[in-house]
């Protein structure tokens, strides 16, 4: 393949746009993940990403007008976007920038059209995303080799300009899983020596979500997250990374961890919110390792409970969405109970048995539950070196599904058979006694003692028949 061919597919409404931008005194170059992806073979997306030189924003904004609607998201930094009925496109003119002040934010920034490509390609983070593309011309622009070190698999910084944004120090983290690359060890040396704490919280998640939530492995990324300086800004993982194999097993928690996290990884389901979740989760669980986790009167926690306030802590530096650190700390307290359920089976009655899975489904979802387990399971299996662990079934998970399928609770947890409705059907009035009732009538539904609602409304006679009869008055 010569430099002026790639694989990345063109659309006759790209050239259209193209052409009608080029008439107008433009030069439009495909840029940055667009070229990127395009050269990995990665399907095609429906966003571009086009860079104008030599047009003034406000002509090029009436050029594209001609299109679609055009919403300017950044005049000040001289970025359109333009929506078609079947692709999205992020148009931009070149742009000069200096650093005037902390974080990712802190530059001023002055459209320039008349840059030149190199120029405006120099302030680029990487070298794969400086690439441009001069599709009107056929034309590969690669002022700073971005194609040889892809090909490589190679992540290199592009120049000085890299560390006036310290954001890029987690951008190579996550470009590192996503695209399974090696960093250049000059690269390391310099993000290294940034600082981490004048960013915020979201944008430190959002390179965190993109690690967990796109790449085929995170720990190709995580593998990174010492040497690139990044574990000191969160103590929590950089106690796990510390804590060492317990007792003669060969594998770290740390090194469990990313099994497991990549385990998870292959269970994604595809919808972000409960995939995130589920990464979250297994990046999580095992931080409970780490030496100094005690209750209150001083004694060891149980494995997963220990993991509880670690994961608050470290969610709660990348996040303020507590809903959804909640929902991650609530799949690790849970951890333990496929495990201990499957071994439990046989040893009592089935009746007590389907309680606690009833129980358990009331608790949290039971697919998200078992997802984790089983990531734990493969990664335990990882770390004793028994292959029929790591890669065969999970025979706990095989077990607690079918129950739960059995009881009508996989999907979701059991619906309350008796409503307050029905008491107030019954005459009973509304006051503390109600609800009382309705949370007994509950609890001995999930015991399996209440099966339907006509059993349930027969219950809450004989309770309301027994409750009006004064001490007195009962049958000897």
């Amino acid at each position: 393949m010569t430099s002026g061919e790639t694989p990345i597919l063109l659309t006759p409404e790209l050239f259209s746009i193209g052409r009608a931008v080029a008439g107008a005194g433009g030069r439009p170059i495909l840029v940055g993940g667009t070229v990127r992806d395009g050269l990995l073979g990665y399907p095609h997306s429906k966003d571009f990403d086009v860079e104008v030189f030599g047009l003034a924003l406000r002509k090029l904004q009436k050029v594209l007008a001609a299109f679609g609607p055009v919403h300017a998201v950044g005049r000040h930094f001289g970025v359109l976007k333009l929506a078609t009925p079947t692709a999205e496109y992020d148009v931009s003119v070149p742009r000069r920038e200096s650093k005037i002040g902390k974080g990712h934010r802190g530059f001023h920034v002055t459209p320039d059209p008349g840059m030149t490509f190199e120029d405006a390609a120099a302030r680029r983070d990487f070298t794969m995303n400086s690439m441009g593309y001069a599709f009107l011309e056929r034309r590969l622009l690669d002022p700073f080799q971005g194609r040889r070190d892809l090909a490589a698999r190679v992540l290199r910084h592009v120049g000085p300009a890299f560390a006036e944004d310290p954001l890029r120090v987690l951008r190579a983290m996550q470009f590192a899983g996503r695209f399974t690359l090696t960093i250049a060890p000059e690269t390391i040396g310099l993000c290294r020596a940034l600082d981490l704490h004048e960013l915020p919280r979201e944008r430190t998640w959002e390179e965190f979500k993109k690690l967990l939530l796109a790449a085929p492995a995170p720990s190709v990324g995580f593998a990174y997250a010492e040497p690139l300086g990044i574990l000191r800004y969160f103590p929590e993982l950089a106690a796990l990374q510390a804590a060492p194999p317990p007792g003669s097993e060969r594998l770290s928690p740390w090194e469990r961890t990313m099994r497991a996290v990549d385990a998870a990884a292959r269970l994604r389901s595809g919808v972000q919110a409960q995939d995130l979740v589920l990464l979250a989760a297994a990046l999580c669980h095992e931080l409970g390792s780490a030496a100094g986790h005690h209750d209150r009167a001083g004694q060891p926690l149980e494995h997963s409970a220990a993991a509880e306030a670690p994961t608050r802590q470290l969610l709660a530096r990348m996040t303020n969405e507590e809903g959804f650190i909640k929902a991650v700390a609530a799949l690790i307290l849970e951890l333990p109970w496929p495990g201990l359920l499957y071994a439990r089976r046989g040893g009592g009655t089935d009746a007590t048995a389907d309680a606690a899975v009833r129980r358990l489904a009331v608790r949290i979802s039971l697919p998200r539950l078992l997802e984790l387990a089983e990531a734990q399971h493969r990664a335990i299996g990882d770390a004793s070196g028994d292959a029929s662990t790591a890669e065969g079934p999970y025979p706990a998970g095989a077990w607690l599904r079918e129950r739960a399928q059995a009881l009508g609770v996989w999907e979701g947890p059991p619906q309350p058979l008796l409503r307050g409705r029905h008491l107030l059907e019954l005459g009973m009035r509304q006051g503390p006694e109600l609800g009382d009732l309705l949370q007994q009538a509950f609890e001995l539904q999930l015991d399996g003692g209440l099966a339907t609602l006509e059993q349930a409304l027969a219950w809450a006679r004989a309770r309301r028949t027994a409750a009006a009869t004064p001490p007195g008055d009962a049958p000897p």
